[in-house]
């Protein structure tokens, strides 16, 4: 090997010098750098606790690091491997006060503990999956000691997940009363999916703001939930101002105030979404326009299954509601809305309509009675701007069809068995009824005084115990159509225009009140006791029509025969007195033959014939 020389050597020598004043300066400068990195990172972390209402634990995750605060101060910093962060590893490392296995060993099938509020920071993700089945979050007796997941701008996915509040140090469900119970709540740019999970026991209640009411979605955020139930929520999910959120196959049990909220939110579709025995309503919807709700299930509730409120272009596309003891379906000030194939059973009321400047249409509803109240199958308030309720059928309540707003129409709609099948009341004005068929109940259509522009276009109504058609509305007019099986079938407390009427089977055919007149054309009244009764200055004028009855015309006022006007006794019942008159004779003939075979002497038998049994 050959040897350096003595300058050779004080060469190398300057240049190892070199090098390590270098790397000590190096040093000097990176050393103090990552020191205030650091110190940033504590101070945002502090910063954070600070701004999410002090709570006693922490955890603010980011990627590939998660800071522990503790009451204010980072107490320890955890380096998870970049990407998402699954909860089994925070699980592992974290630390039984704040995440841990519950048994205290890691592996399949173990339930995990969350004792920590846990804030997502931006670019974040936390995944919970089949390595941690089941989730206890702890609640606790204040808001400061309890648990929850936010973020914003960050990524949280719950996958076959039982995700349940349980209380400090046990795993019994929390009281729904709790201050500290936990709540997910995804912000700005965030996105929550939750799919095959079941939620339990989430939300928080007085003194609590709205995000924090059990799961929600809030401005701009995104996500879905998919095949999960959520129960016993204080609200069981929220959509406060989210993005193109998803709801397909969820159910939502035993809120204690709503049960789904949907509020200023975008492009949320739903899709078998099953909410039952909410304390509030089912379904709250509000403040977004042109909306479409399709297949929502409500049941139980103890408000309404359905409210709506401040609404423009919304759709409700077979909506079912079941014993919502606030009724079934409710809109308010819902403008150009539409409710489609609903189905309303059990409720006192089905759906109700109100509001100023209310627009609604109603087509192919079911709707069946259930509870005590004066509710109406189709309530339409006297503030609505018009409305529409076409097909469909109405059984029981106390009136199925209730209008007291103007620009109402109801056609094609069967009602049966109401306390009174269409009632208009109010001020109602503009309002058409057309071909409209009304069974059973005590009065078949009722128009009040005050009310005016009442049309009655080929209206059936039958079998009522009271009254077929009863107004006292100014200007009435009634085009085609029939009342039969009643009591009266026409009575009349305001002037009103019949045409083509056909009456039958009633104990009364028309009866007009002192001092009302009316017209009458084509009518064909066939009563069982009086045709027409006008009382002290009523006035009628009937043209081309027919009147039967044993006493046709009666009363102090006035009816004018016009036209091609029969008043008669009744079609006497020919074949039946035929048939009377048939049996009369053969009781007569069978008793006549036995009078005479009375006379008649017994035959006498011959003395040597012994066998006479």
């Amino acid at each position: 090997m050959r040897r350096l020389g003595p300058l050779a050597n004080l060469v190398s020598l300057a240049r190892a010098t070199r090098a390590a004043l270098a790397a000590t300066a190096l040093l000097v400068t990176v050393a103090p750098a990552a020191h205030a990195v650091g110190a940033a990172q504590g101070d945002q972390d502090v910063a954070a606790w600070q701004r999410n209402g002090h709570p006693d634990r922490l955890m603010v995750v980011r990627p590939g690091t998660v800071a522990l605060v503790s009451h204010g101060s980072v107490v320890k910093r955890l380096y998870p491997p970049y990407g998402p962060l699954p909860l089994s590893w925070l699980a592992v490392n974290a630390g039984q006060n704040w995440v841990g296995y519950v048994s205290g060993k890691s592996g399949a099938g173990k339930t995990v503990r969350i004792n920590t509020a846990v804030l997502l920071a931006p670019g974040s993700a936390l995944q919970m999956g089949r390595r941690t089945p089941t989730v206890l979050m702890t609640a606790g007796k204040t808001a400061a000691s309890g648990t929850w997941i936010s973020g914003s701008r960050a990524t949280l996915d719950i996958d076959d997940v039982t995700l349940a509040s349980a209380t400090a140090g046990g795993t019994d469900p929390a009281p729904a009363d709790l201050a500290g119970r936990p709540y997910l709540a995804m912000g700005a740019g965030g996105h929550m999916t939750i799919s095959g999970t079941t939620v339990i026991g989430f939300g928080r209640g007085v003194g609590a703001s709205a995000r924090e009411s059990g799961v929600g979605w809030g401005r701009s955020a995104t996500g879905s939930a998919t095949g999960s139930t959520f129960q016993g929520g204080h609200t069981g999910l929220r959509l406060a101002g989210s993005t193109d959120v998803a709801l397909d196959k969820v159910t939502v049990k035993d809120s204690v105030e709503d049960g789904v909220v949907l509020k200023d939110d975008q492009g949320t579709t739903v899709r078998e979404l099953t909410v039952e025995g909410s304390g509030g309503n089912g379904v709250t919807v509000g403040g977004t326009d042109r909306r479409t709700l399709s297949g929502v299930t409500t049941r139980d509730s103890h408000g309404a299954g359905v409210k709506a409120a401040a609404q423009r272009g919304l759709t409700l596309r077979a909506t079912v509601s079941h014993h919502d003891s606030g009724g079934g379906i409710r809109l308010s000030s819902c403008v150009s809305c539409t409710v489609d194939k609903a189905v309303v059973d059990g409720s006192p009321s089905g759906i109700e309509v109100s509001g100023t400047g209310a627009q609604v249409a109603v087509r192919d509803a079911r709707l069946t009675a259930g509870g005590d109240g004066p509710g109406a199958g189709v309530s339409l308030g006297a503030d609505i701007a018009g409305a529409t309720v076409t097909g469909g059928t109405i059984s029981g309540y106390d009136s199925g069809v209730a209008v007291g707003g103007p620009g109402v129409r109801v056609a094609g709609t069967t009602v049966s068995g109401a306390g009174t099948g269409v009632k208009v009341y109010g001020r109602a004005h503009d309002v058409t009824l057309d071909s409209v068929t009304v069974r059973g109940g005590r009065a078949g259509v009722t128009a009040s005084a005050g009310t005016k522009g009442v049309v009655l276009s080929g209206v059936r109504i039958s079998g009522t115990s009271r009254k077929g058609l009863t107004s006292a509305s100014e200007g009435l007019v009634v085009d085609g159509g029939s009342v039969s099986d009643t009591v009266t079938a026409v009575d009349l407390g305001a002037a009103a225009r019949l045409e083509k009427l056909t009456v039958s089977d009633a104990s009364r055919g028309l009866h007009l009140a002192a001092h009302v007149h009316a017209q009458g054309t084509g009518l064909d009244i066939l009563a069982e006791r009086k045709g027409i009764q006008a009382d002290s200055g009523a006035w009628i004028s009937i043209t081309d029509s027919r009147v039967r009855a044993p006493t046709a015309l009666s009363g102090d006022g006035t009816v004018k025969r016009l036209g091609h006007t029969e008043v008669t006794l009744p079609p006497f019942p020919w074949l039946g007195f035929a048939a009377l008159v048939a049996l009369t004779l053969a009781v007569l003939f069978q008793t006549i033959h036995q009078v005479r075979h009375r006379r008649t002497p017994r035959p006498r038998v011959a003395a040597h014939v012994q066998n006479t049994a």
